[in-house]
């Protein structure tokens, strides 16, 4: 009996992190482990300035989000 070892190749691991101001998410951040930066997918139109920026932490695209809202004093968002 032989047995012959085969090498799977699976994809890069993602990492993604949930991006909220108070209690609305304005989107969420991910990348791949071969990327360096994050790219920024919005979940809510509040948030559509940044769609696809990239960012070089979760934290960089939160103060975003949060400076957004401030130079937007009507922004609505969710309760």
């Amino acid at each position: 009996m032989s047995f012959q070892s085969q090498v799977v190749s699976s994809p890069p691991a993602r990492q993604a992190y949930v991006i909220e101001v108070g209690e609305t998410q304005a989107g969420l951040v991910a990348r791949s482990a071969d990327e360096r930066f994050y790219t920024f997918i919005s979940a809510s139109a509040a948030f559509d300035r940044l769609e696809g920026q990239r960012f070089a932490t979760p934290v960089a695209a939160e103060l975003a989000a949060r400076q957004l809202v401030r130079s937007r004093p009507g922004l609505r968002l969710a309760a």
